[in-house]
């Protein structure tokens, strides 16, 4: 069964590099994703301007649901965690076409969590944990406590995927039960937070005194990708051409704060230096031994 028979389906000067078709097992409800289709088919493209679109599509009484991708956005997905169903779908799904072998690679990539999406993939967690860490707790300090609890709970979410991560795994959709057989220590905090007889005040405290102390020292070696950029060359970088770099695309939000947060913990090096008073203004850069 190809789907590729669909004359009109590509343009003439954008062919797909290969397709991914996900079946429904025995004409079973297979949930909301394939809904009613018979095939789910994802086109991945290299052009750096195409859209992610979908199609429906029947041939011969079978209906397909075509989405259309670049290689770039599906490789945002898998470093961001965002669309997981997808991309569970995607790394499942049978490869029914690959021109030059990329679908296979960047799958094979995914499977064993090689670099550079491991690297990757663990500075954005880490800085989304941050992010979550620090509301967490402004919420608590601010009385807000069911803010607090909901931003403790991403916090601990993140921390999960910083462990699994860091064991070459790739964070699923399920990610209680995945984390469940590879750190004990995060999924007791997870039942402590979420089902202990305590306050919920008490629980988030409990948490956060946890994150402080457990994922804190982690600091430095999930922000090694971006040590690795301000080592990249010698003059020490401004915090607009950081958040320019390809290679920190993923976490241009939180960027500003990871810095600062590694800057205090004597990570990396601000210029000039603190304590250093000048008679004019001065862009801070940062730089890293």
């Amino acid at each position: 069964m190809s789907p590729f028979t669909f004359n009109d389906w590509t343009k003439k000067d954008s062919l797909p590099l290969g397709a991914v078709a996900c079946y429904r097992p025995g004409g079973k409800f297979h949930g909301a994703l394939l809904q009613d289709f018979d095939v789910l088919v994802f086109l991945i493209f290299d052009s750096p301007h195409e859209d992610v679109q979908t199609h429906h599509r029947v041939e011969n009484g079978v209906h397909y649901h075509f989405l259309s991708l670049q290689a770039e956005e599906l490789k945002k997905w898998i470093v961001t965690g965002e669309n997981r169903s997808l991309v569970h779908y995607f790394l499942q799904g049978e490869v029914i076409d690959d021109v030059n072998g990329q679908i296979l690679h960047l799958r094979q990539q995914v499977e064993h969590f090689e670099q550079p999406l491991q690297e990757q993939r663990l500075f954005f967690e880490f800085s989304r944990f941050l992010r979550n860490y620090v509301e967490a707790k402004r919420h608590l300090t601010e009385g807000h406590e069911m803010d607090a609890y909901y931003s403790t709970l991403k916090a601990l979410h993140h921390w999960a995927c910083i462990e699994l991560v860091q064991k070459s795994v790739y964070p699923e959709k399920t990610i209680w039960n995945q984390v469940r057989a590879y750190s004990a220590q995060v999924y007791k905090l997870y039942e402590q937070l979420a089902f202990s007889q305590e306050t919920l005040q008490e629980r988030v405290e409990l948490v956060l005194l946890a994150c402080e102390f457990s994922v804190m020292s982690k600091m430095a070696a999930c922000s090694e990708l971006l040590i690795r950029v301000l080592r990249s060359r010698r003059i020490p970088w401004t915090i607009e051409e950081l958040v320019r770099h390809p290679d920190l695309q993923y976490v241009k939000k939180e960027l500003p704060m990871v810095v600062r947060k590694l800057v205090y913990r004597s990570l990396i090096k601000q210029w000039p230096r603190e304590g250093k008073s000048s008679p004019h203004s001065e862009e801070i850069r940062y730089s890293a031994n």
